[in-house]
């Protein structure tokens, strides 16, 4: 079976998930927390961050599973969660941009997430703090709380749109 390679848009290039060569391996089997990162983004293949729920409830599912592989990496002191880490820094931002009914955009996400509407206080300085040093448990809990704190200002963006 002939491999299939897709291109890097130019909006998801970023060196913490993806190489120089601008091309990237499909896997058998895509999923939302396993390389490659962005699936949605890079096929072009349906768009859930335009179905707000459906988007964000895969993300849910994959984050509820991923946390709990992390936190006994990390309660172990096992120093290999570069895979997972990477995952969780994705479903964040997966979350944060489709949250705002849009696709990911790692190229120039500062100021990108600057112009979201819903978003954690600090969103942008506190990534930078995490694509610094991706790999550690400062990071996984600083990811942690940024996903809390998304989910809440989500659900209560929900809550002023049903009360509308």
């Amino acid at each position: 079976m002939m491999k299939r390679e897709v291109e890097i848009p130019e909006q998801l290039k970023h060196s913490l998930f993806f190489s120089e060569k601008g091309r990237v391996e499909w896997p058998a089997e895509a999923s939302l927390s396993s390389a490659p990162f962005f699936i949605y983004e890079l096929s072009g293949e349906g768009q859930p961050w335009l179905l707000e729920d459906k988007g964000l409830d895969m993300i849910e599912r994959e984050w509820f599973r991923l946390k709990a592989e992390l936190e006994s990496k990390f309660q172990r002191r096992d120093r290999d969660t570069q895979v997972q880490m990477q995952a969780a820094i994705a479903l964040f931002l997966m979350k944060l941009f489709w949250g705002n009914g849009q696709p990911v955009q790692l190229t120039g996400w500062d100021k990108q997430v600057k112009k979201l509407e819903v978003q954690p206080v600090n969103a942008a300085d506190r990534l930078a703090f995490v694509f610094h040093r991706p790999y550690s448990y400062h990071s996984y809990r600083q990811v942690r709380e940024l996903m809390i704190e998304q989910d809440k200002l989500l659900a209560k963006k929900t809550a002023m749109k049903e009360k509308k």
